[in-house]
């Protein structure tokens, strides 16, 4: 993970912050050898009141990057079929996406040079298919997993 990855993943962790939301980076769609795709990182708001809705994030910090993205359509469909909401969100170098590429049913945000996420396009909201074992069993690891550091208001926790 590069330092304008993990900067990228910080900012979309305040806007998603314990415990209103939950916040997952490189979640993978499933458990096992045989499952390969993932996505950068989901998001959830936790609460009725904020709609429940499951976002997920590609995090592209390079103009290669992202072409290699454009050329494996389905590669984010394991999780993306999942989710409420898909978003491409880059750094702030305002040249990895052109907004004609941006895939119909993709939103796109982007940093700033201040720091704060702009929404270039709006996600659509998608029609999520009902979440499968396989799934749950890759966010019941994530919960699970007694040594993964939880983030708190900055703060970071070893669970025990």
């Amino acid at each position: 993970m590069t330092i304008k990855t993990q900067k990228v993943i910080d900012i979309l962790r305040k806007q998603y912050p314990y415990p209103d939301c939950a916040f997952l980076t490189e979640f993978r769609a499933g458990t096992g050898y045989a499952v390969e795709s993932r996505a950068d990182a989901i998001g959830m708001h936790l609460w009725p009141s904020k709609g429940l809705e499951l976002i997920g994030f590609e995090i592209k910090t390079s103009r290669q990057d992202w072409l290699r993205e454009l050329k494996q359509p389905d590669k984010c469909e394991p999780v993306k079929q999942f989710c409420d909401r898909w978003y491409l969100i880059t750094s702030e170098d305002y040249h990895i996406a052109r907004f004609e590429e941006i895939p119909n049913d993709w939103g796109y945000m982007c940093l700033n040079y201040t720091d704060k996420v702009e929404t270039k396009k709006e996600a659509p909201r998608l029609k999520p298919k009902p979440i499968d074992r396989l799934f749950l069993a890759s966010l019941m690891r994530i919960a699970s997993n007694s040594f993964d550091e939880v983030v708190i208001n900055g703060r970071k926790y070893t669970a025990l």
